[in-house]
């Protein structure tokens, strides 16, 4: 009866109240209905939901199909013994009604159970349900019925091996019976009230009472145990039904949950049993693993990992299987597989799954490709300890390699070099071309730094156009000169950037330890001294350390402090060289020149403190400062006089020039005509639009401005068109070499025509001799100024030059009318 579909209740007359259990009305269909809302109750089936009360109605039906043969085969056996012990009893007429009677309830029995069987192989649905349940039911009455009737049969007139034989069966049906429906109490009830009605009324036609009572207690007994049994495998059965149930749902759950899963998270399940042997992986993993589901379900897991693994003895691996062979729990194991030749990393999670009875069954687990997180990873780690943009270590990294150098030296007395970098050219390259091409010449400088290193040589970028090397080996000098040597000439080679030519330079300070430092800091100090030489003394080379330089650095050093004192105590001075007319040596102006009045050095020229200035931001006060003390000092002099300043290059890029200006104007009093502002060549060559577009700002003021040592740059004369100056000042150095060079000389006739056809002054710094004098004038110079003049005048100085400048004009003055009172007392 496996066929039979999981029935409707609702449409069953076995359990509505006020149905018997036929599911046909009848007089008593109260108290029927009564006993199987009782027997719900008692077996738990009132709680159950419809369709749990439905599988319970098959499983019943399932449970009496079941055992139709067996019980068919038993009765066959028992019905041929009765009949044996019969013969030639008075009785035996009556045993082959009775038989006869069995045989034909058996044979519907069996017939019933023949179609059933048949219609489930066919695969066909006859019937339903509720009928079969009457059926079992009314089969159930009518076979305890006929059983009940055996003993009235037998018992009164048979002998005594009949009597026992009849009493064995009568308890052995009852018994088996019970067992046989217990899945289906209604049916076991129906089986035994008929039975046991006809067993009573045997039992009471007895002549001994007492034996009489004895079988009565013993039927009782027999029946009550089978009820008891009945029940509580019911009530089982209802539990057993409604944790498959649960069971079910949970599955249906997980079965979802998991399918979600798969479908949107980025992990892959796998499962294998308790052999190690995989059973379930998902289409993800599959497809991680580039082989088709087939191909993995049925393979090992850990054999499969050692096959897939980028390494054929991973400890990894390892220790994933010693976790599977212990039945532990492994979590974000991360593996590197190798897939389609590609290296990819895994990440694995797997813990031990257990069946119902605790016993070990597999391992349920994901797995997820984590490759782009363990690249990130290793970019993370590059970036901390590299330069993004060359590759090489970074400051930190490069720190981190003297400690060691240091730890080792201290322990082993392992010496080392530390070699300090510094490109040239590169600011003016960077600002001139761009930053792109700037980030491109690093790269290329690196490369070729690497390139001349060897392999177990450290070199890292520091920061801007800085580098710096580690030499751990060869400490020897002459071979660190040579490699010095090797870095200059390689990195000073000609780079091409989109058809265009490149140059620069590089300059060298080498430290060596423990010779010029035991200490990480005092090393890499060291060496930037030598740096810092090899700078000073022209660029483009290298220098060893020596002591002399820290001793130059400390002087360096306390001079910048003085330098910071003097701005507060105000120890600067100008001093003001004239600035004469080329055609009668009458003063037009003044340069107005800083000085650094210091209170035990004296006097200090520029050349000694506006660099170290320059380098400590300091230039901006002094620039600012001088330019608002030379318009004071201007503004009293006679009107027809200017005032020049030169400006330094740090200062015009530190400082609002155009505002300085502005406020020392309206501060002083000046009439902006008469201030004229000198910048140098090298200050176009850096960020020339920015440069043009504050000059025109300053100049929209009123401002003259002029080209200070003109004649020493490769392109003066284009910044000659970038800008309108209104003055250009001759280098002194053609000056000087115009009394003995006649190229110089040429030069500056080919200045001073210049100047006429832009229409643009021309003064000649650094005069000396007359004959320098006379020729500057021949050439038409406008304005000449150097030493023949006068040298730069402090304040009082000043004041007894315009003394005597006055007295000369004075006496310009009054020779000619001397002349005509001579003249006439001599006629």
């Amino acid at each position: 009866m496996s066929d039979l579909q999981t029935p409707n209740l609702n449409q069953l007359g076995l359990y509505p109240r006020g149905t018997d259990i036929l599911g046909v009305d009848v007089p008593g269909q109260y108290f029927f209905g009564r006993l199987n809302a009782r027997l719900d109750r008692a077996i738990g089936a009132d709680q159950l939901k419809p369709v749990m009360r439905s599988q319970l109605v098959f499983e019943q039906l399932q449970g009496i199909a079941q055992m139709t043969p067996i019980t068919t085969v038993g009765s066959l056996v028992i019905s041929v013994i009765l009949l044996a012990l019969s013969y030639n009893l008075p009785t035996f007429g009556a045993t082959v009604v009775w038989t006869a009677a069995l045989y034909a309830a058996l044979c519907v029995a069996m017939l019933g159970w023949h179609r059933a069987r048949r219609d489930s192989v066919h695969g066909l649905q006859r019937g339903s349900p509720d009928k079969a349940i009457r059926a079992a039911i009314v089969h159930s009455i009518v076979m305890g019925a006929i059983w009940g009737a055996l003993p009235v049969i037998v018992l009164p007139g048979g002998d005594i091996v009949l009597k026992v034989a009849t009493g064995v069966v009568v308890a052995g049906v009852l018994c088996a019976a019970g067992f046989a429906m217990l899945i289906l109490p209604q049916a076991a009830l129906g089986f035994s009230v008929p039975l046991l009605i006809g067993a009573l009324i045997a039992v009471l036609r007895l002549k001994h009472p007492a034996e009489a009572l004895a079988l009565t207690g013993l039927l009782f007994a027999y029946a009550s145990v089978i009820a008891i049994v009945c029940v509580r495998h019911a009530r089982n059965l209802v539990h057993h039904l409604v944790s498959e149930s649960q069971i079910r749902e949970q599955k249906d759950i997980i079965s979802l949950l998991l399918k979600e899963f798969e479908d949107n998270s980025a992990d892959w399940l796998w499962e294998f049993d308790r052999t190690g042997t995989l059973q379930r992986v998902s289409d993800r993993f599959a497809a991680a693993a580039g082989v088709s589901r087939d191909d993995l379900v049925g393979r090992g897991f850990v054999a499969f990992l050692r096959t897939a693994a980028s390494e054929g003895s991973d400890p990894i691996i390892d220790e994933v299987d010693q976790d599977i062979r212990t039945h532990a729990t492994f979590s974000a194991v991360e593996l590197r597989i190798t897939v389609a030749g590609a290296e990819r990393y895994w990440r694995l999670t797997g813990k031990p799954v257990h069946d119902e009875f605790g016993v070990y069954a597999g391992y349920l687990g994901t797995a997820a490709d984590v490759t782009a997180e363990k690249d990130s990873e290793r970019r993370i780690n590059f970036l901390a300890h590299n330069d993004s943009l060359t590759g090489l270590l970074n400051r930190t990294k490069f720190t981190e390699h003297l400690k060691q150098n240091v730890a080792r030296l201290e322990r082993y007395g392992s010496p080392f070099v530390v070699l300090y970098l510094d490109l040239d050219q590169f600011k003016a390259v960077n600002d001139s071309r761009g930053h792109l091409i700037g980030d491109k010449l690093l790269v290329q400088v690196a490369k070729r730094i690497r390139s001349t290193l060897r392999e177990a040589d450290i070199a890292a970028r520091l920061g801007g156009d800085e580098f710096a090397i580690i030499l751990n080996n060869n400490c020897d000098a002459d071979e660190t000169a040579a490699l010095a040597q090797r870095l200059v000439e390689v990195v000073g080679k000609p780079y091409e950037f989109d058809d265009e030519i490149i140059l620069i330079g590089v300059s060298i300070g080498i430290a060596i330890a423990p010779i010029n430092g035991t200490r990480p800091d005092q090393i890499l100090r060291n060496a930037d001294l030598a740096l810092y030489r090899a700078k000073a003394e022209g660029r483009g080379t290298f220098r060893f350390f020596e002591s002399q330089m820290d001793s130059d650095v400390r002087e360096r050093r306390m001079l910048e402090l003085e330098l910071r004192q003097a701005l507060k105590d105000g120890e600067f001075m100008l001093y003001y060289q004239p600035l004469v007319s080329a055609e009668d040596n009458r003063p037009s102006g003044f340069e107005a020149l800083v000085r650094w009045n210091h209170p035990i050095r004296g006097v200090v020229p520029p050349a000694e403190f506006i660099p170290i200035a320059e380098q400590t931001g300091l230039i901006k006060h002094i620039g600012d400062w001088t330019i608002r003390e030379a318009c004071l000092a201007a503004a009293r002099w006679p009107e027809d006089l200017v005032v020049a300043v030169n400006l330094s290059a740090k200062h015009f890029q530190m400082s609002d020039i155009a505002a300085v200006v502005r406020d020392a104007l309206s501060g002083s009093g000046l009439p902006p005509r008469r201030l004229e502002l000198e910048i140098t060549e090298s200050l176009l060559i850096e960020r020339p639009e920015d440069v043009v577009t504050k000059l025109a700002e300053i100049k929209s003021l009123g401002v003259t401005i002029a080209m200070d040592d003109f004649g020493t740059g490769y392109s003066s004369l284009s910044y000659l068109l970038k800008f309108p100056f209104d003055k250009i000042k001759i280098d002194k150095s053609f000056v000087t070499a115009s009394s003995e060079d006649a190229v110089a000389r040429d030069i500056l006739r080919s200045i001073a025509s210049l100047g006429k056809t832009l229409k643009i002054r021309i003064t000649a710094e650094g005069v000396e001799t007359q004959q320098q004098v006379d020729f500057l004038r021949d050439i038409s110079c406008n304005q000449l100024q150097g030493f023949y003049f006068a040298k730069p005048l402090n304040e009082p100085d000043l004041a007894i030059y315009f003394i005597n400048q006055f007295e000369q004009t004075l006496g310009a003055l009054a020779r000619p009318e001397e002349e005509l009172v001579a003249s006439r007392l001599a006629s």
